[in-house]
């Protein structure tokens, strides 16, 4: 059903300059580009190639600075309206074998897929083999049964991934593009183990941002969990990837890191409170020894409303 795709690409990005309907590749003017020099109808360059056949984009011009490069899908949901985006959901092909150009060289792509031993603990029978104890894993930690079921996460019990919690991410397009893999057995190590995915191209749980409402940006997948409308980094610094998402924010951002990171924080916020996000920027620093996940488990949700009204804004100089 691919060749549907060339209608909906041109739906949103014009006509193509070039097209080969037999490789699948197709040429267009890219949109950042065009963005960059104030020409909302193309700058004519046709730096933008797609392959549809293999489910990948990239503009030869700014792939490297904008990050416009990747899967199809990542291209029709930053650009495509929602039409174009349920339109390739509904067509799009099997893309296990995606590959992308990189320095003239042709570089497979880890595709990423949830262990075969994921089971989803809404779904799981409560007699199965450490169901109790992954439960009694994340109850301990305060999540609670909405959590588990909104956040889609589960637990194997057998193979490379046994006793260990796995919260999965699903992209923009609804894939899954990466996943936490936390052990709940203090026997079992290591404590992470996560999938060989580059997880700084990764926006955990995109799908699930509302642009127009405040989001907080945190540390870990648990932090996550516990702030409603949060992206964790994954680490302790914003992404090129994430950078650019973010420039699509309509509300505040607040950075609230681990109280260990206070430093890498004020990274954050001096690096986000520039051009269009200049004075939409907060950062709310923990006790010492907490992070938001701590916080929630102690304290609860007026906790965690309590460390959120405490974000400020801060003073030139100051960082």
């Amino acid at each position: 059903m691919a060749f549907y795709i060339p209608d909906i690409l041109e739906s949103f990005l014009g006509d193509a300059k070039k097209h080969n309907d037999v490789s699948g590749q197709m040429a267009f003017d890219c949109p950042v580009c065009s963005e960059e020099k104030g020409m909302p109808h193309g700058d004519g360059k046709g730096n933008l190639e797609v392959n549809y056949e293999e489910g990948v984009y990239r503009c030869w011009s700014c792939s490297e600075t904008h990050g416009t490069h990747g899967s199809l899908g990542k291209l029709i949901f930053k650009h495509g309206s929602k039409k174009n985006q349920r339109d390739y959901q509904a067509i799009k092909p099997d893309y296990d074998y995606i590959r992308v150009a990189k320095e003239g060289e042709v570089v497979p792509v880890t595709i990423v897929k949830l262990p075969e031993s994921f089971i989803r603990l809404t779904d799981c029978n409560k007699h199965r083999q450490y169901y109790r104890e992954a439960m009694k894993y994340l109850k301990d930690r305060g999540i609670t049964d909405w959590m588990i079921d909104y956040y889609d996460i589960g637990f194997a019990s057998s193979g490379k991934y046994h006793s260990r919690i796995i919260i999965p991410s699903y992209s923009l397009a609804g894939n899954v593009d990466y996943y936490i893999a936390r052990s709940f057995n203090k026997k079992v190590y290591p404590k992470y183990l996560n999938p060989e995915a580059e997880k700084t191209e990764v926006i955990f749980n995109g799908y699930k941002i509302n642009l127009d409402c405040t989001i907080y940006l945190v540390e870990g997948a648990f932090d996550h969990i516990v702030i409603p409308n949060s992206i964790p980094l994954l680490g302790k610094y914003i992404s090129p990837e994430l950078f650019l998402f973010l420039q699509n924010a309509k509300a505040n951002i607040v950075i609230l890191l681990d109280a260990d990171a206070v430093a890498d924080a004020k990274k954050n916020y001096r690096m986000l409170n520039v051009g269009d996000l200049r004075g939409r920027v907060k950062i709310s620093i923990p006790p010492e020894g907490e992070d938001p996940s701590s916080i929630f488990k102690k304290w609860g949700y007026k906790g965690i409303k309590k460390f959120i009204n405490n974000s400020i804004r801060l003073k030139e100089g100051s960082i």
